[in-house]
């Protein structure tokens, strides 16, 4: 073959890939279309207003998810419809629609399985537009389709041959043709037919990831530290397009603190590598894919990301990580972009991809690369010589090869974060799901009238209503309450999925497959269990799976209510499960119905590794008796194999446990019980959490709340100390924790963001304690007058209410002290530091002293008038405050006098920097001189005092167990002359 020959990029075609009869060529130009933007969409993000414009007869989209990183706030299309004819880009144009623009919509936003055009448009809709223009010798032209023959594969005519062009622009466009062919393919667990879905909005936020620098060992960020790193509170918001910019802040700031200012070159190469790989983590079914997808679109339409050259979309799970390969085969084969280079030609264009800025590349599903270790070191591959799959792919996303290309990775959390720190990217966006105004749009397009109703049942099921902020995890339960007519007790992602794999067996197509689902579900298993994602046509016929069996699994209408459609398999003779979901529900399902128990004894320990997590949690639903009866039916009674044993296995292996205390054990483990919904495992579950839990700032999720207040809820005794704080805290999730309260005796909810009803939500479970819990801290949570109405109605139920930097005001302030007034036990303590509650609270406080034995009014901004009043309140007391702190106020001489006539009723009076002078001093110690009984702590210090103070203090301190003075002007003689006249403790220092 001649040098020119060799240069000619062509494409592959993958068994599955599919051709349109009569095929001839045509050759691709480099030009992308541009989107019409006639119908906009105005979001607001965070007082920034962003309009996105989406085409009025496009595809429709779903899902509108919420994002947090390392990197990003953004708005934007989630979910979007998938075509259902596949072509490859080798079509004519000839056909396609007159309207470029509506005809770009059609090809270039990737469409929901089965939802086909009017019949009107069904001959063009699935064309690319005559607007693509591709520069192809001949153009093939398409055989003619009916509108019920829209989904009709196509087979081929001739074999492909090279496209006879020469420069490296062919192959560009090549690339960026064959990125829209992938990126046009399902992506979905789920869709609708003859639905159209209106698009709603996707949002990023930013939250810099502080990486380790050193890393022990697989699993290693499961400790603490880690944890902390990877979980803390995300801040800021950016746009979409800020995000490499963002990246490459955060390199910077990274390098100036690892080298010093002289060392420019290494900066600026430090900045390259770590400025242009972002990373996009979320759970499964979030919305990582379908985010890449409209992220590459838009960047193949010159909208995000600049000027783009070289583009490459790979999806990861295609990728083969037996053999060797150079960077460029690496780079084509995934793309299915053959070449014939030489070593010269091979060379000269790769080094024009490593030096070109403009190069794009999007690896989708890291977390389905089919590598041993994750947290590995492997050597750095040369760039022109051959190495394998996994060194190329930690080198990419480290940056270590190909620094200057812009380069995005998907992937679920624990795979990424499991990257040893070389090759970890320092920028992540972490999608979070569905908002509640997103979920109410989403779920009146599926439900219509019925979704009130709906969505009313589903809000008080609040144990599958957690899961809902997954796009996926929603519209499956939806269908699922349309199909049982909202009628339901307990709902687990387990059985929504048991619940659809039924219907889907039940579809007339299907019945004739018979026997098959066991067999598909151990060759789901014995993939999992090797790392394999693809599954070529020798697994199924080892598997005894015959091919009209895999091809049922494929676009179904599979439930009388919502028309949803379902894709399980995807592909023809090379297939893999249409998402990674799929292929771990069946895993379950072979372990808990149909492997033999003497196979189990060995297999089931395995669930504890990290890969394993969903898995292990689809096992546990499966020990729900109602998810087995839903089931069982499903295989031939042959298949189904001891599930009571080994649900009591499975029980045994949770009991044997020691205590849990890290945070991803204790959110595991309690994913584990709330999914199987059995009473045995909640209790055994909940026997290993420690008697205090810290999830502190761990950026909880509503389903964490969830499973957290499901497993305490069944605790035999009550947890010692819950700390939440600095983890937002919605309606859902103050559900979720008001429901467990019974079983907590201390409850810290700093900064969380309580507001309306889920203020109202947490108020209801205080209020309905039959015991009081010793403490409730709402520290720097807002709170209105309507917040502090509720708490005037369930402040009965605490024995300690923490209300610091809460902006109470007057009229909120009025209505506590009315419930605090109406106690039947006084509050063993009430902190209303850092409130401005004036003079005008002091006089509120002083009428209900009488049911608080510890009162702090720290930075109160109380003045003279003030203190006389609250003063004249405790004056008239019966019984003395334990304590009363008063720190950071100006009482003042004046003030302080009038301490001094009611201090006999004050145990611990705590004074720190309130602006007592000498006089101040004087009229005070004159009122403890008189006591009768020793005051057991009296704090003075900050108040600048001097010598005169101290002789004053000398006549008093006898009757002081303890004295604090620190931070005044005291001379040692003065110190000395109050410590000989102390009986207890004196304290001059920190």
């Amino acid at each position: 073959m001649d040098d020119n020959a060799r240069l000619q990029p062509r494409l592959i075609q993958r068994q599955g890939d599919l051709v349109p009869l009569h095929s001839t060529y045509e050759e691709p130009s480099t030009e992308v279309p541009q989107s019409s933007l006639n119908h906009p969409l105005q979001v607001d993000v965070q007082g920034r207003n962003v309009v996105f414009s989406l085409e009025s007869g496009q595809a429709p989209q779903i899902g509108d998810t919420n994002v947090h990183t390392t990197g990003p706030v953004y708005n934007g299309p989630v979910y979007q419809q998938q075509i259902t004819q596949h072509v490859t880009v080798l079509q004519t144009y000839e056909h396609a629609h007159s309207s470029s623009q509506h005809a770009l919509d059609e090809v270039t936003q990737p469409k929901l399985p089965g939802m086909a055009p009017p019949p009107e448009e069904a001959h063009s809709s699935s064309q690319l537009p005559a607007q693509h223009n591709l520069e192809i010798e001949t153009v093939p032209k398409l055989l003619e389709t009916s509108s019920t023959a829209r989904t009709q594969r196509f087979s081929v005519h001739k074999p492909l041959r090279p496209i006879e062009h020469q420069t490296n622009s062919a192959l560009m466009s090549l690339l960026k043709h064959k990125a829209i062919e992938i990126i046009d393919e399902a992506s979905s667990l789920a869709d609708f037919s003859n639905r159209p879905i209106p698009t709603v909005n996707l949002a990023i936020a930013n939250k810099p990831l502080q990486i380790d620098d050193e890393f022990q060992a697989e699993g290693h960020y499961h400790c603490r530290e880690e944890l902390a790193k990877v979980y803390y509170r995300p801040t800021g918001s950016i746009t979409c397009e800020e995000m490499f910019p963002r990246a490459k802040e955060t390199a910077q700031q990274e390098a100036e603190r690892k080298f010093k200012p002289d060392k420019v070159e290494a900066i600026q190469c430090y900045v390259q590598k770590h400025g242009n790989v972002v990373g996009v983590v979320g759970q499964a079914g979030i919305g990582k894919t379908t985010s890449a997808k409209k992220w590459a679109m838009e960047c193949l339409r010159g909208e995000l990301f600049g000027e783009t050259s070289f583009f490459f979309y790979i999806v990861i799970r295609r990728i083969n990580f037996t053999r060797e390969m150079t960077l460029l085969e690496f780079l084509l084969s995934t793309m299915s972009v053959e070449q014939d280079y030489t070593l010269e030609q091979e060379k000269n264009i790769l080094n024009e991809i490593c030096n070109d800025p403009n190069c794009v590349m999007v690896f989708d599903g890291f977390d389905e690369a089919a590598i041993e270790s994750f947290s590995t070191e492997v050597p750095q591959p040369l760039l022109h010589s051959k190495s394998n799959a996994e060194s190329y792919l930690k080198h990419l996303a480290g940056g270590n090869l190909l620094p200057r290309a812009r380069k995005i990775f998907t992937s679920r959390q624990s795979q990424l974060y499991k990257l040893h720190p070389s090759y970890r990217p320092r920028f992540i966006v972490e999608i979070l799901g569905l908002t509640s105004v997103s979920q109410d749009e989403l779920g009146r397009q599926i439900c219509g009238d019925r979704y009130d109703d709906i969505h009313q049942k589903l809000s008080q099921n609040r144990n599958v209503f957690a899961y809902c902020y997954v796009p996926v995890n929603f519209i499956l339960t939806l269908v699922y309450m349309l199909n049982y007519n909202g009628d339901i007790q307990f709902v687990s992602l387990t059985r929504v999925l048991a619940f659809t794999c039924g219907q889907y067996l039940t579809t007339n197509h299907f019945r004739k497959q018979e026997g098959e689902l066991d067999k598909l579900a151990k060759l789901a298993y014995y993939a999992f269990l090797k790392l394999e994602i693809v599954l070529r046509a020798r697994a199924f016929e080892k598997a005894g799976i015959k091919e009209s069996t895999a091809d049922a699994f494929a676009n179904t209408s599979v439930t009388k209510h919502g028309n949803l459609k379902l894709t399980i398999l995807d592909g023809h003779k090379v297939r893999y499960f249409s998402h990674l979901i799929w292929q771990e529900f069946f895993t379950s399902f072979y372990l808990m119905i149909i492997m033999h128990l003497d196979e189990f004894e060995n297999a089931y320990k395995q669930l504890e590794d990290d890969r394993w997590e969903m898995v292990s949690k689809f096992v546990c639903g499966i020990c729900d008796v109602s998810v087995f009866e839903i089931l069982e039916p499903l295989v031939p009674e042959c298949s189904r194999k001891d599930w009571k044993q080994k649900k009591s296995l499975i029980l045994k292996f949770i009991q044997s446990k020691t205590e849990v205390s890290s945070k991803d054990e204790i959110l595991r483990v309690c994913s584990w019980a709330h999914e199987s919904n059995d009473l045995a495992i909640a209790s055994s579950v909940a026997s290993l959490l420690p008697d205090e839990i810290d999830f502190r700032d761990s950026s909880l999720l509503p389903v964490d709340f969830e499973n957290l207040s499901y497993v305490i809820q069944h605790r035999a005794k009550s947890l010692k100390i819950f700390d939440l704080s600095l983890n937002k805290i919605g309606n859902t999730e103050a559900a979720s924790m008001g429901r467990c309260l019974h079983n907590v005796e201390v409850l810290l909810l700093m900064e969380c963001e309580i507001v309306g009803e889920g203020f109202v939500k947490l108020c209801d479970g205080v209020k309905k304690l039959t015991k009081p819990m010793k403490r409730l801290d709402l520290t720097e949570n807002k709170i209105d007058n309507t917040e502090a109405d509720l708490l005037a109605h369930c402040v009965h139920n605490t024995e300690e209410l923490i209300l610091c930097k809460c902006h109470i005001r007057s009229e909120g302030f009025e209505k506590i002290c009315d419930g605090v007034a109406k106690l039947p036990t006084p509050l063993k303590r009430l902190d209303l530091s850092h409130n401005n509650i004036g003079n005008t609270g002091a006089v509120l406080l002083s009428c209900c002293l009488y049911e608080i034995d510890e009162l702090v009014l720290q930075e109160c901004m109380i003045e003279s008038e003030g203190f006389e009043k609250l003063c004249d309140g405790v004056e008239k007391l019966t019984k003395p405050l334990k304590e009363l702190d008063l720190s950071y106020n100006k009482i003042s001489n004046m003030g302080a006098g009038s301490l001094a006539r009611c201090c006999q009723n004050i145990k611990i009076l705590v004074l720190r920097e309130c602006e007592i002078g000498s006089e101040g001093v004087e009229k005070l110690c004159d009122g403890v001189e008189k006591l009768t009984k020793p005051m057991e702590l009296l704090d003075i210090s900050s108040n600048s005092l001097s010598y005169e103070s101290a002789e004053s203090l000398a006549r008093c301190v006898h009757n002081i167990d303890e004295l604090k003075g620190w931070g005044n002007n005291f001379t040692e003689a003065g110190k000395n002359v109050i410590r000989s006249k102390s009986r207890g403790r004196v304290v001059f220092g920190f």
